[in-house]
């Protein structure tokens, strides 16, 4: 159910409410939604706006994705979570930023203090402590990296157990592979041009219980998840490295 709890200072929004509300605070002013748009969608009446725009408090919560000149995008797919696909939006400003996460509730949407960016952005991607055991293939399916960046969970539970059906049995890998001990994860930055929000940095990577291993793409468009699939190169790849190349994109200025 949608609220606003103003102590907290946390809103939580269906997502053709969220939908509503980003349209009418960003984007070029002649396309923005409508007061008459947000109170339909029962903005209005949660608290979040009024007829001159957002309210005070909601522009707390709102004022980093107002400002924000960067963004930094998280999704993750976890088949043995009760959200096999998590969405993370993090509008980049200083000082404050707004987070917009996607839970099994709706659309929560908060505020921070940049300096607390780098610790969100870990506890929602998959860069815990492994043993960094690598018993996986030197190639992976396009398809799996397409399901991955569309967030089809079936799609991606559906390759990985067709690689641990034909993998050696004695591959802690292809065990994790075909059991759904695996998840994957999408990171993009972006930074606004005059076109709008355009893609500066990514990386996608693919964890299972021994090992983090990067998904090497090309630049090729997007493939049907569900489609024929070729090979690309997977590399094993250490959580500090990962690291390492994602923690300047969590800044307004890398």
């Amino acid at each position: 159910m949608s609220s606003f709890d103003t102590d907290r200072g946390v809103i939580i929004l269906e997502p053709s409410q969220w939908d509503v509300l980003e349209r009418m605070i960003t984007g070029p002013v002649a396309e923005r939604a409508t007061y008459a748009e947000g109170a339909l969608a029962g903005l209005e009446d949660l608290g979040v706006i009024d007829p001159y725009g957002p309210t005070a408090a909601a522009r707390e919560v709102l004022e980093g994705l107002m400002a924000a000149d960067a963004r930094y995008s998280l999704r993750r797919l976890d088949p043995t979570d009760t959200v096999t696909v998590r969405d993370l939006v993090i509008s980049l400003a200083s000082p404050r930023c707004t987070i917009t996460r996607y839970d099994a509730d709706g659309v929560h949407i908060y505020a921070c203090d940049d300096v607390e960016v780098p610790h969100i952005a870990l506890a929602n991607d998959h860069l815990y402590p492994r043993p960094m055991i690598d018993d996986g293939p030197d190639e992976i399916f396009d398809t799996l990296a397409a399901a991955a960046r569309l967030g089809d969970i079936d799609a991606a539970v559906r390759i990985m157990q067709i690689i641990g059906r034909n993998g050696p049995r004695a591959s802690d890998f292809v065990r994790d592979a075909e059991s759904g001990q695996w998840t994957t994860v999408v990171r993009v930055r972006e930074d606004r041009d005059r076109d709008g929000f355009t893609p500066t940095g990514q990386m996608l990577t693919l964890g299972v219980n021994n090992m983090i291993y990067e998904i090497m793409e090309n630049d090729d468009p997007v493939v049907d998840p569900n489609g024929p699939a070729t090979n690309i190169p997977l590399r094993p790849v250490l959580g500090t490295e990962v690291w390492s190349i994602i923690s300047p994109w969590l800044w307004a200025t890398p």
